[in-house]
């Protein structure tokens, strides 16, 4: 359930729409678990369910929609004085959505071929590596070659490929020309074509220092 969503009651009282003493109990306890994070919305839960006494869990369950196996896990750790809970982390170290690159393995590489062919490198090493798309293009790329990435997580894998994130352009162009498209086309079939014969590919950095 979203933090930011108020929970409609669902408790057999509530649900008939008809008023009773508890409407205002419910509704305000649905107010504040939708300002309370994951770990806090049980912990509340099971401090009520314990007020309310026998069928509490049950009660709290319908009245917040949180499982009751949720509702449970709050017991759990409050019976133990959260002794297994830091207080630094909503969740446990490792827990969460797992890093898109880990669901999709062949991501990276994927990322990796569609530079091949427009990296502007720095021979000296001393800055990241240009590329010539934007985020949302690599984004749309992936996309189309069934590697769904967001513009966040392109960046986070340009970072980790040597890459700066930001497109290289020139002044005030903010989108490639196709003549551009065309010379990043032919250096790269040019520089296949010396690899594939043994000879040694070059790169040279011409941009004047300022």
């Amino acid at each position: 359930m979203a933090a930011s969503v108020l929970h409609q009651c669902g408790c057999a009282a509530c649900r008939s729409r008809q008023p009773h003493p508890d409407q205002l109990l419910h509704r305000q306890i649905n107010l504040l678990i939708s300002r309370l994070d994951e770990q806090q919305r049980r912990w509340f839960a099971t401090v009520e369910a314990t007020r309310q006494g026998h069928g509490g869990v049950q009660r709290l369950a319908e009245i917040t929609g949180l499982d009751r196996q949720t509702i449970a896990r709050g017991q759990r750790e409050l019976s133990s004085d959260l002794a297994d809970r830091t207080t630094e982390r909503i969740r446990r170290r490792g827990a969460g959505r797992p890093a898109r690159e880990r669901q999709d393995a062949g991501l990276t590489t994927a990322l990796a071929d569609l530079l091949e062919l427009e990296t502007a490198g720095d021979p000296m090493g001393k800055r990241a590596k240009g590329k010539r798309r934007s985020l949302r293009q690599l984004s749309e790329a992936l996309s189309a070659s069934g590697h769904s990435a967001s513009r966040p997580t392109v960046a986070r894998l340009l970072r980790e490929l040597g890459y700066s994130p930001k497109a290289n352009s020139r002044r005030g162009e903010t989108r490639s020309v196709p003549e551009r498209n065309a010379q990043f086309e032919h250096i790269a079939e040019e520089r296949r074509r010396f690899e594939a014969a043994g000879v040694p590919v070059i790169s040279v950095d011409s941009k004047k220092e300022s």
